[in-house]
């Protein structure tokens, strides 16, 4: 769609899939993608052959799907060019996420956390919001066809035995 990113069409075909029911795998090594997984939703990375459903992100990243937008917003993601907070990398991020349970939390703490990595907090505080609207795959896209016309539809035999034979498919 122009104009919109490819994780936000994904992301919008995954809600829509998932308000049909409907279970998805995204293919992809995107980490950003992890935020969309929940019980319709796994990841499939077919280069590494590694597979994310809710217990796998929060093995991987140590927090689950749910918390992976405060998590990337806290470490940045520089494939997608957004800064985090200075000197905060995984392991900090998701003990800090242990213990106020949420990015809005930590901040409303920010004035508790210790050391250089507290004062980078601090300094962050203002980007942080910017950083999380820049790291959230929106699900919400204005898609240019009904999803309703993607779902599989019962296999014409007839057309598929003449598209066969024409490319000359034997077996």
């Amino acid at each position: 769609i122009d104009g919109v990113e490819a994780d936000d069409v994904i992301g919008t075909l995954v809600r829509h899939a998932t308000q049909r029911q409907v279970r998805s795998i995204v293919s992809t090594g995107d980490k950003d993608m992890a935020q969309l997984v929940d019980d319709h939703v796994m990841l499939v990375n077919t280069m590494s052959q590694e597979t994310l459903d809710g217990p796998g992100v929060a093995a991987k990243f140590g927090v689950p799907p749910e918390r992976i937008i405060d998590y990337l917003t806290l470490i940045g993601d520089t494939v997608d060019n957004v800064p985090g907070v200075a000197k905060c990398g995984p392991k900090t991020a998701v003990k800090w996420l242990a213990e106020y349970g949420t990015l809005d939390n930590l901040l409303a703490h920010a004035d508790a956390i210790k050391g250089v990595v507290g004062d980078n907090l601090r300094a962050a505080r203002e980007w942080l919001p910017q950083a999380r609207v820049l790291i959230t795959i929106k699900t919400d896209v204005a898609l240019p066809f009904d999803f309703d016309d993607l779902i599989l539809k019962p296999r014409d035999t007839d057309a598929l035995r003449a598209l066969f034979e024409r490319y000359e498919f034997r077996t």
